[in-house]
């Protein structure tokens, strides 16, 4: 009595055509995503890094102010002292006053809101008073 068994005349020895382009446009389409997801992170990371240089020249300021009795004209103030400031001590790097996108911090004296200075960047479009400024708080 002999079984019923089938019987395999090929082995499967590799991938279809198709399976790979299948797998290819999958692992096209994850790259996609993450690229995306990516630049999503970095963009928002220009935004903190912003904010938190912001703070750092809020401080080199009001140092500034104890030192010379008067708020800077201008950030390049904290880098190269002018020549009517009482102590002339370099406050802060050249680095320090350029924001993420590399543009100048603006130092607006007097400030909005009754503050006697604000500090913002014109953000990643460049333009002034535009939605993306970011404004130190």
């Amino acid at each position: 009595m002999k079984a019923n068994l089938p019987i395999l005349r090929h082995a499967r020895a590799a991938f279809t055509l198709m399976e790979m382009m299948l797998v290819l446009a999958i692992i096209a389409l994850l790259i996609a995503i993450g690229a995306v997801t990516l630049g999503e992170v970095d963009e928002n990371a220009k935004f903190t890094a912003a904010e938190a240089q912001m703070s750092t020249l809020r401080a080199a300021i009001s140092q500034y102010k104890t030192l010379n009795r008067t708020l800077p004209g201008n950030l390049d103030a904290l880098v190269t002292p002018p020549g009517n400031a009482r102590v002339k001590r370099k406050l802060v790097k050249e680095e320090a006053i350029m924001d993420p996108w590399n543009n100048k911090y603006v130092l607006r004296s007097p400030g909005k809101n009754g503050e006697s200075y604000d500090i913002y960047s014109i953000g990643p479009d460049k333009k002034d008073g535009s939605e993306d400024d970011v404004v130190s708080r």
